[in-house]
């Protein structure tokens, strides 16, 4: 209750979508707007970037998201198609969470046993996944 005073959060029922919000947003345009070509465009101007998605996501699923990260145009894109992935293994846990393909700045990472909530499916290795993409250690 402080939380939500402080925060201005009058809510009395919990709602995971708010179909009215949702439509404002939809009718202003913003949804689903293909981003890609910023992708490129952050690669080549250098800027690291992370597309993961769970391996049980039927929203957008992981063979999509890594199909377009390897159609993706930019400089790298030969060497990332080449590379190889590679098992994730969280510090915490040892065990196998997934499969990472890097590139020079780009990475593609398939979290496994997560849907399109990713932390919320898989908060221990979500954490290490985040921790690893800020202190730029490799998956």
């Amino acid at each position: 209750p402080d939380i939500k005073k402080a925060l201005g959060a009058n809510v009395e029922t919990y709602k995971s979508c708010n179909m009215q919000i949702n439509l404002s947003f939809n009718l202003a345009g913003d949804w689903m707007l293909p981003f890609q070509e910023y992708v490129a465009e952050l690669l080549e101007d250098g800027v690291r970037a992370l597309v993961y998605a769970g391996d049980a996501d039927f929203i957008c699923n992981w063979i999509g998201n890594k199909a377009w990260t390897k159609a993706l145009k930019w400089k790298g894109k030969d060497g990332f198609n080449k590379a190889k992935d590679t098992v994730w293994r969280p510090f915490f846990t040892g065990g196998a969470a997934g499969e990472a393909r890097r590139y020079e700045n780009f990475t593609f990472l398939r979290v496994y046993k997560a849907g399109h909530m990713v932390p919320y499916d898989q908060p221990e290795n979500s954490l290490d996944m985040i921790v690893r993409w800020v202190n730029e250690i490799p998956f």
